[in-house]
């Protein structure tokens, strides 16, 4: 190549580096007037005209932005998350109560998790009891416990749970205790319950409960003391003081909770959440929503009123059951705590099943009434007035005014391998919506796991859905990188893309997919594709928010957890650092020439400043230094400010070391023309403060 310093090549050599012009990577969209210039100053670069700028350029990358012709306004890219109840992530995860099967109905052992306590010559037992053994608490519970003591002449005996593989207690700490119970006339004793460790050192405990022979409910809050050390090493008993057989229903120990809500959030795990500043939440799923009857769906009509009245639901894919105490309203509750507009997803008629049976199954079409019926009672739940039906039952929990819910996906994941089962169904259920309720906006289901690509039936929905994993049986490539122009050619006149769920994972299906540097490189190139055609795009969030670590069923998640602490996989930082701490206002054309770099750039106004943001994943191996144009700017601030996550490819965070990988903030010398160094596998924000336009 000839030296920068000589202006004037031979006329091949021109042609040469032409040619090599032409075929270079622009990365922006179709070249218009508004950019026009800058290719303009490129091709004279090219060509060999002579210029202290244009000399510049003719050795290293460059990148030039428009500033003065702002495009789109920016989509909430990775400012909205659905969750559902696998994984943990709600039960044991976010919904703070600790104690594991509180209503004694676990699938394959209705006792899991609680076990006998005794001490010295003491004995007894624990057995699960249904209807046709003692009376149940109410019609909505098929099982209960009972505890049988035998003797406490010389210690004491009781039944305990160590919550989600451990309880965490905290000194001086308040925590709500709640339980049903029931005695057999051959007790004449008390009960008390007690905080303790595994090892029997007591915390804290209650004064003395008498039962009678009827169901009973007995609260009260415990206070714990002389806790040192901060473990999950603890557990809750319910002791019995004299011999004789108990019944117990429906028991919960609530500890302090994010805003202090009744029946509310883990504050670390939602304190994350909240982080992220989403702009939608969708719930209940995902693969909880799906059923293709009424008698296996996730019923909201079950999840609503009193906690001790919730049938619960039974997910066998996820393999436990839903108790269904974080119900409805929770969710609807989240939602507002969170300034997030709520998304609810309704069943379709197509629901996933046990693996011994074939994946989906169907309802009939002449079979669709129900859950169709189920669907308009649950919008008169959200939007009717009090003096509806179902309106009056949602003022009758504690919410008179309406949720304003104005988003329904039918269905979710059912446009896949069932779209021929799948496209009239959804059709029968928008045609009742719709009569009902016109204003509601809708979500067809399109592209899951990068299967089946959507169709023009789309047309018919507000908004269609797609969903992107990169996982080993899914997919050769490691990662969603190769999808960063996935949306540079879509007819404008289809519905704009939400992508609901989308991670990258180099390590499988399921299982605990912590999710490492590397993905979270390769989901921010995916990322910054859609915030550059933010016109096309309604918004992205994360497949899966939150995971018990060791209890994973499906991966990866961004936010891990056990019974004490969390942590936050690199993807985490990487959406909130280039997307919510860095949001931006409109959207800026640009072309580049760079080698490893994927860009995205923005003008933020929001705060009364305009600062551009150029947004940039290195995905080599090396570092890459480019010349940068801001080109219709005058003055910037020479000070600019970057936040930059890096790390090596296979790094992550854990629950030992949860700041491995994460952001850090730098400064750097900005001009409208400068160059700036990417460092080998990084994500990078550059703010840049524009104080004059020229």
């Amino acid at each position: 190549m000839p030296s920068q310093r000589n202006a004037l090549w031979r006329p091949n050599e021109r042609k040469m580096k032409l040619d090599m012009f032409l075929s270079m990577k622009i990365t922006s969209n179709q070249i218009n007037t508004s950019n026009c210039f800058r290719v303009g100053l490129a091709l004279l670069a090219f060509c060999g005209i002579e210029s202290s700028f244009v000399n510049a350029q003719i050795t290293k990358p460059v990148f030039v932005v428009d500033l003065s012709k702002p495009g789109a306004e920016i989509a909430p890219i990775c400012r909205g998350q659905q969750i559902e109840d696998f994984n943990h992530q709600i039960q044991g995860g976010l919904y703070a109560q600790l104690i594991n099967n509180p209503s004694f109905e676990e699938l394959d052992n209705p006792i899991s998790n609680w076990v006998l306590v005794k001490t010295g010559a003491s004995n007894g037992n624990l057995t699960s009891q249904t209807s046709g053994e003692t009376e149940m608490l109410n019609r909505n519970q098929d099982r209960c416990i009972k505890l049988e003591v035998e003797s406490v002449t010389s210690g004491s005996v009781g039944m305990a749970n160590g919550g989600y593989w451990g309880i965490k207690l905290e000194n001086e700490t308040k925590y709500k205790v709640s339980f049903w119970a029931k005695a057999n006339s051959s007790f004449s004793g008390t009960l008390r319950a007690k905080l303790e460790s595994n090892d029997g050192t007591v915390f804290a405990q209650s004064s003395d409960f008498r039962p009678t022979t009827n169901w009973q409910h007995f609260s009260c809050e415990l206070t714990t003391s002389g806790v040192s050390t901060v473990t999950g090493n603890n557990r809750f008993v319910l002791y019995a003081s004299t011999a004789g057989e108990v019944f117990f229903d429906v028991v919960t120990v609530m500890p302090p909770t994010w805003k202090n809500r009744p029946n509310g959030l883990r504050p670390d795990l939602a304190e994350k959440l909240d982080a992220l500043r989403l702009k939608y939440m969708q719930f209940p799923g995902g693969c909880t929503a799906e059923s293709s009857s009424m008698e296996i769906s996730w019923n909201w009509k079950h999840s609503i009123g009193p906690i001790e009245q919730r049938r619960g639901s039974t997910r066998r894919i996820w393999n436990y059951k839903n108790d269904q105490y974080f119900g409805l309203d929770d969710y609807f509750q989240l939602c507002e705590d969170l300034g997030a507009a709520p998304i609810y997803t309704t069943s379709s008629g197509i629901s996933e099943t046990p693996a011994s049976e074939k994946w989906f199954s169907v309802c009939p079409l002449d079979k669709m009434q129900p859950i169709i019926d189920d669907i308009l009672d649950l919008l008169e739940y959200c939007n009717g007035s009090a003096s509806t039906a179902w309106g009056a039952k949602r003022a009758a929990n504690g919410h008179p005014e309406s949720y304003n819910l104005k988003y329904i996906e039918i269905g979710n994941e059912n446009g896949m391998e069932t779209r021929s089962d799948y496209t009239p169904r959804y059709a029968m259920i928008r045609d009742a919506v719709l009569a009902r309720y016109p204003d509601m906006k809708l979500i067809y289901n399109g592209i899951c796991h990068n299967r089946v690509p959507s169709d023009t039936f789309g047309n018919t929905a507000d908004y269609i859905d797609e969903h992107f994993y990169n996982l080993q049986e899914l997919a050769s490539e490691k990662d969603l990188s190769s999808l960063y122009g996935r949306y540079d050619r879509i007819d404008p006149a289809r519905p704009k893309i939400c992508v609901a769920e989308y991670a990258s994972s180099r390590k499988g299906h399921s299982g605990n997919v912590v999710g490492n540097f590397g993905d979270a490189l390769g989901d921010a190139v995916f990322m910054l594709g859609c915030e550059k055609h933010s016109e096309r795009m309604w918004w992205t969030g994360y497949g899966n928010y939150g995971s018990f670590v060791d209890q994973c069923s499906f991966g990866p998640c961004m936010v891990w957890h056990d019974a004490v602490s969390s942590f936050a996989a690199p993807s985490y930082y990487m959406q909130k650092m280039l997307f919510t701490d860095n949001a931006g206002t409109r959207v800026l054309p640009f072309t580049q020439n760079s080698a490893n770099c994927y860009w995205s750039a923005s003008i933020d106004n929001e705060a009364g400043r305009n600062d551009v943001l150029l947004k940039v994943v290195n995905k080599s191996g090396a570092a890459e230094t480019v010349t940068i144009s801001l080109g219709g700017a005058d003055q910037v601030d020479r000070k600019g400010r970057a936040s930059v996550l890096a790390g090596v490819l296979e790094s992550g965070n854990s629950i030992a070391n949860p700041d491995n990988v994460v952001p850090l903030l730098q400064t750097f010398a900005a001009g409208t023309n400068f160059d700036y160094t990417f460092p080998a596998n990084s994500i990078s924000v550059l703010r840049i403060e524009v104080l004059k336009m020229k």
